[in-house]
């Protein structure tokens, strides 16, 4: 299921750690629309199975806020599983028309949300277009320190996997082993950018590239995200 949620803002500044200023939304409408589900989707650090980017218009970045040309924004969510896709529906429904607090200076407002048509995959190589940044994060759970690595890195493509292969036995069975080892990503127009969440600044990528992957895989990937930390803005992905 993909959501096109359009949103208003009362100021033209915004956070620029605004993915967890959306985080919080989410939070918020579960919260009040579907309180059995909140524990079971932020009560814990495991994988969410949905992503979702931020269209803002024309932004400009500050030292530590962003200023956006409109008071607008655009969330475009998604998720593979039925029913989390109707919580998230709910929640969204829930906020329509409520003045939100986003920032200590600021607010949003859910003015629309539209179900947008999803498309499938049939080809063992597909172009994506990353919608929102791609990560690829080492953590050692030892000292919870994180490495975070570009398409440029080595590291960046089997660490990747790394990333993906325990929810993926979980969602797939030990099938998925073997598929997630076959995966190869081939940058066709990429580029490494920097960003701000969590109050870290994260390497990461972000453009075009080709998805050598089993169809059942691309449409996990195309429905749920591409890499980790999917639940606070990233992988999101469409066809090129």
């Amino acid at each position: 299921m993909r959501f096109k949620i359009n949103c208003d803002f009362d100021s033209n500044i915004i956070p620029k750690d605004y993915r967890g200023k959306i985080v919080s939304l989410f939070k918020t409408g579960i919260e009040k629309s579907s309180p059995e589900r909140y524990k079971d989707l932020f009560g814990s650090n495991k994988r969410k199975n949905y992503t979702f980017s931020i269209y803002l218009p024309k932004p400009k970045n500050n030292k530590n806020e962003i200023y956006l040309e409109e008071k607008h924004c655009i969330i475009n969510f998604s998720t593979g599983d039925a029913e989390t896709g109707v919580v998230f529906y709910n929640a969204f429904m829930n906020l329509k028309n409520s003045n939100i607090p986003f920032s200590s200076q600021n607010n949003i407002t859910i003015k629309t949300i539209d179900i947008v048509k999803e498309k499938k995959t049939i080809n063992s190589k597909v172009t994506f277009r990353t919608l929102s940044p791609l990560l690829s994060r080492n953590h050692n759970k030892k000292t919870c320190k994180n490495w975070f690595y570009s398409f440029e890195d080595e590291e960046f493509e089997p660490t990747l996997k790394r990333n993906m292969l325990p929810f993926l036995i979980e969602e797939f069975g030990e099938q998925a082993r073997f598929d997630v080892e076959k995966i190869k990503i081939t940058p066709i127009s990429m580029k490494k950018v920097v960003v701000y969440c969590h109050e870290i600044h994260i390497e990461s990528s972000v453009g075009i590239f080709e998805l050598t992957a089993e169809p059942y895989l691309q449409e996990y990937f195309l429905q749920n995200g591409l890499g980790t930390m999917t639940g606070s803005g990233f992988g999101h992905l469409d066809f090129a």
